[in-house]
C-alpha cells in the first residue's frame, strides 16, 4: 500500500488563471524517500500543501495511508 498517492492532482489560482501544478500523478511507497526539487515557483510548496492537507486540489485525488489528507499533529512540513 502506498503511503502516499497523489492521482491527476491539478490546482490553479486567481480564478484558474495561474495553474500551479497539471495532472500529477505519483505514489510513495513505506521505507521510501522522495524529494521536490525545482525552480521558484514550479509547485513544490503548492504539492506539500496538498498532502498535508492544509489545502484541496481543484481536480484528482489525494490519499495518505489510505485517507484523505487533513492537518493532524503526525504531519510535519518543514520550509527552507
Amino acid at each position: 500500500m502506498a503511503i502516499i498517492d497523489v492521482a491527476g492532482v491539478s490546482k490553479s489560482f486567481g480564478d484558474g488563471r495561474i495553474a500551479a501544478l497539471q495532472d500529477i500523478s505519483f505514489s510513495v511507497g513505506q521505507g521510501e524517500f522522495l524529494a521536490l526539487v525545482g525552480p521558484s515557483g514550479c509547485g513544490k510548496t503548492t504539492l506539500l500543501r496538498l498532502i498535508a492537507g492544509l489545502t484541496a486540489p481543484d481536480s484528482g485525488t489525494i490519499r495518505v495511508t489510505g485517507a484523505p489528507p487533513r492537518p493532524k499533529v503526525e504531519m510535519a512540513m518543514v520550509f527552507q
